[in-house]
């Protein structure tokens, strides 16, 4: 029998950090739609909440040597490979970010 062990810890609204035995991962959007960045790489996914449809797609992956990338290089590869489901992901929660911002600048 094998045991997993996973932790999410809510960190602000619509963002949340996951602990694993293999890895620490970040994920920011609301329920149905988000951007997860962790040690296996970035990945986009967007859904109905309730219903089982659900879209996922990695946009990066983790390379095999270490090397030190900036978000911007990441966010930029990973505009070529988004389709439509992801962009519509990606663009709700860019608004829910700068939604959030605002609200806590006043």
């Amino acid at each position: 029998m094998a045991f997993r062990f996973r932790r999410t810890m809510k960190i602000a609204p619509g963002v949340r950090l996951n602990l694993t035995k293999t890895g620490v991962s970040a994920r920011v959007g609301p329920r149905g739609a988000g951007v997860t960045v962790g040690t296996s790489g970035t990945t986009v996914s967007a859904g109905i909440p309730g219903s089982g449809l659900h879209v996922s797609e990695k946009i990066t992956r983790r390379a095999k040597q270490t090397k030190v990338q900036t978000a911007a290089y990441e966010l930029h590869d990973a505009g070529t490979k988004l389709g439509f489901f992801g962009w519509v992901g990606v663009a709700t929660v860019t608004s829910l970010i700068v939604w959030g911002v605002l609200a806590l600048l006043g």
